[in-house]
């Protein structure tokens, strides 16, 4: 990855933090004063490296591990807002990500009964008699994230 890219990157989670969601290619270009063609392709480069993950149909940020910015039933509130987890494992990454308690809200993919997961300094206190369980093996995680 280059040293711009990295530097992207960052500007994208400092942004999510600060704002609660991505900064656009528009407003990342203007951060770092640079073409919105050069910021869409370092935009590209880190969805190649899974750094992030871009809409299928736009250069727009879907998600940035943890956080999700797509409609998911994997509710988090942490930090003073409700954030959404691309999945259960990825929900529990968000308040670790802020380094603060969190709830997280969600349903049992099987049979649909609501979850309630809570962190409490940095241990999960409520929920922890559960399992998460991914269906797609890790090494096929990438195939289809959206999916995973």
């Amino acid at each position: 990855m280059e040293a711009f890219d990295l530097d992207v990157r960052r500007h994208v989670y400092f942004s999510i933090v600060a704002n609660g969601h991505p900064s656009s290619v528009a407003e990342t270009a203007t951060a770092f004063a640079r073409d919105v063609p050069e910021v869409e392709e370092s935009y590209r480069r880190l969805h190649e490296a899974h750094a992030l993950v871009l809409h299928p149909d736009s250069v727009d940020i879907w998600f940035a591990n943890p956080f999700c910015f797509a409609p998911t039933p994997h509710r988090v509130t942490a930090g003073g807002r409700v954030w959404t987890g691309t999945c259960a494992w990825d929900a529990l990454g968000i308040p670790a990500a802020l380094h603060t308690d969190g709830e997280i809200d969600s349903e049992c993919a099987c049979c649909g009964e609501p979850v309630r997961l809570r962190v409490d300094e940095g241990e999960l206190v409520e929920g922890a008699d559960l399992l998460v369980h991914i269906l797609v093996p890790a090494r096929r995680w990438w195939d289809d994230v959206g999916f995973t």
